[in-house]
């Protein structure tokens, strides 16, 4: 995440304009924070359990993060996670789902406004930040013992 130079809005890295006052985004930037790859490592005893948690809008309480486990894929909507947010679809604005020992997302709102890092089938690493809607999640994953 970046910060806009006009508003100061938390832009997601590699978005081309703000979508808070629509400014330009620079092109080249650091990211904050490195990433690492490979961060899922499960043992047999474990299950690998995904969260997502809403980034409260200024003047909103926080809100508590949704916890889902692997195996079924996990339709996300208005409904499921901030329900008074209109600009997350009701029906259905992505997709997660765990594959090959990694968690994806994949965007299936009308118009297209699921936003991580960069459609179909993203890698997610703990610590990415999901735009659906003008709403962010920070995504995370979590181990519980089987």
């Amino acid at each position: 995440m970046i910060k806009c130079n006009n508003c100061g809005y938390l832009v997601i890295n590699g978005m081309r304009t703000c979508p808070n006052c629509l400014a330009e985004m620079p092109e080249n930037f650091e990211t904050p924070l490195p990433v690492e790859e490979d961060v899922y490592e499960y043992n047999d005893e474990e299950i690998p359990y995904c969260s997502l948690r809403p980034i409260s809008l200024p003047g909103e309480k926080e809100m508590r993060e949704k916890v889902y486990e692997e195996g079924a894929e996990v339709y996300i909507s208005r409904n499921n996670t901030v329900p008074n947010d209109n600009t997350i679809d009701k029906d259905e604005q992505a997709c997660l789902f765990f594959s090959d020992g990694y968690w994806f997302i994949e965007d299936r709102s009308q118009n297209n406004s699921t936003y991580v890092h960069a459609g179909a089938g993203i890698k997610l690493e703990p610590g990415d930040i999901i735009k659906m809607g003008d709403r962010l999640f920070e995504f995370n994953v979590i181990t519980k013992k089987k």
